[in-house]
């Protein structure tokens, strides 16, 4: 059975071993960078919240052996207990006040997401964008919901204030993390195989969380932070919405850099990661950090 046709006898099933009242929609999800992802979503009617579960990795259980009848009473299993244990963010998320706390800043796409733009307050940045978002744990795993102008107006805030607490909250929660890429592979138990140093030094930037972690090239002072360490003009790779890489200028051109942070955004990432094709200079002289023109 192919994908598709996988999804829509999965969905049938569920309707089938569902009570009445349970409703069961088939969805495209859009994630980062215009992605879709294809998604059940199973509620009650009149409930605010349901869970969206994702069918890719349920497709995969399938090819394994897994039944769709097994696989649609696992799901409903799962909206029961989701239903009986709500997400703790359920009363937190209604109120302004009791959201404000857990709102986060982190960088996106600004031309693969200028659709979805339209609908998120954010702060255009180079070829990216800052947007806000909710952190929350569900499930005992963290997740995130994207703040949307509709939230704004349920919590009748302005954007300016919005941006304002969420740079307060990352700044303060969601600390830079600056190493070696050579200490950090030690530290994973992994050595370059000649035992030697790179020829050039690379540098890995991103949070204490390593997760959104890109958006801390961003930082107030951080860009000139970095060059005072390396006493140097310097590139940044974009290699992806999770962290940077640093090289201090003079080894490499932007173009060379460029078209291998473009090979790895193609070949290696997931296209829901992936932050930019291009890459930035910081000039130390002019204190500014730009998207790299060199070829």
């Amino acid at each position: 059975m192919n994908y598709k046709k996988f999804c829509e006898e999965l969905a049938e099933e569920v309707k089938r071993q569902a009570k009445e009242k349970t409703e069961v929609k088939l969805q495209k999800i859009r994630k980062n960078n215009g992605v879709e992802a294809d998604a059940l979503e199973i509620c009650t009617p009149g409930s605010r919240f349901s869970p969206i579960l994702y069918l890719e990795e349920f497709y995969e259980q399938y090819l394994k052996g897994v039944s769709v009848t097994h696989l649609a009473a696992l799901m409903l299993d799962y909206y029961e207990e989701f239903r009986k244990n709500p997400p703790v963010f359920e009363d937190t998320f209604e109120t302004y006040e009791q959201a404000a706390p857990e709102i986060f800043c982190k960088l996106i796409n600004y031309e693969k997401n200028s659709s979805l733009l339209t609908q998120v307050p954010h702060e255009r940045w180079l070829d990216l964008a800052v947007v806000y978002y909710y952190q929350m744990e569900l499930s005992g795993e963290e997740a995130t919901i994207l703040i949307r102008n509709s939230h704004l107006k349920q919590w009748k805030i302005t954007g300016a204030r919005l941006r304002q607490d969420a740079w307060d909250n990352t700044l303060k929660r969601m600390a830079p993390c600056w190493k070696n890429l050579t200490e950090i592979l030690e530290e994973a138990g992994l050595k370059q195989e000649d035992g030697q140093e790179p020829a050039v030094p690379v540098y890995l930037l991103t949070n204490t969380k390593k997760c959104l972690g890109a958006i801390c090239i961003r930082y107030p002072r951080m860009a000139e932070f970095i060059a005072g360490r390396l006493k140097s003009d310097y590139y940044v790779l974009p290699s992806s919405i999770h962290e940077c890489l640093i090289l201090p200028a003079g080894a490499f051109s932007g173009s060379q850099l460029r078209n291998m942070v473009r090979e790895i955004n193609e070949t290696r990432l997931p296209p829901q990661e992936v932050l930019s094709d291009q890459v930035y200079f910081y000039d130390r002289n002019l204190r500014r950090l730009s998207v790299s023109r060199d070829e």
